[in-house]
């Protein structure tokens, strides 16, 4: 679509800044869900089939502090719900394909 509006030199460079902003920020929100994945704590547990999981970088508890903020400023909360209650083996959707792996 068109623009026909007359912007000033001031008006694009910070349309310019804000472009390259925004992909800074994403990129920066990718590498810390890739930072933040569960792991199996290694404890001794009676359910064998959901072993306690701790965040692979903070070591708190699965889902860590960070990993359930990001999850509900995405508005994913239910996918958190999941991924708390997942096996070590299953990978978190929220971090499939990131663009850290590149």
């Amino acid at each position: 679509m068109p623009i026909r509006t007359r912007l000033a030199t001031e008006d694009l460079d910070f349309l310019a800044g804000a472009r390259t902003d925004l992909l800074r920020f994403a990129e920066l929100g990718l590498r810390l869900l890739d930072l933040h994945q569960p792991r199996d704590a290694g404890g001794i547990t009676s359910d064998t089939a959901h072993p306690i999981l701790r965040c692979r970088s903070c070591m708190w508890r699965w889902p860590c502090p960070t990993f359930r903020a990001m999850s509900e400023s995405f508005g994913t909360r239910p996918e958190a719900d999941r991924i708390a209650t997942a096996g070590p083996e299953e990978e978190p959707p929220a971090v499939r394909g990131s663009a850290v792996s590149r």
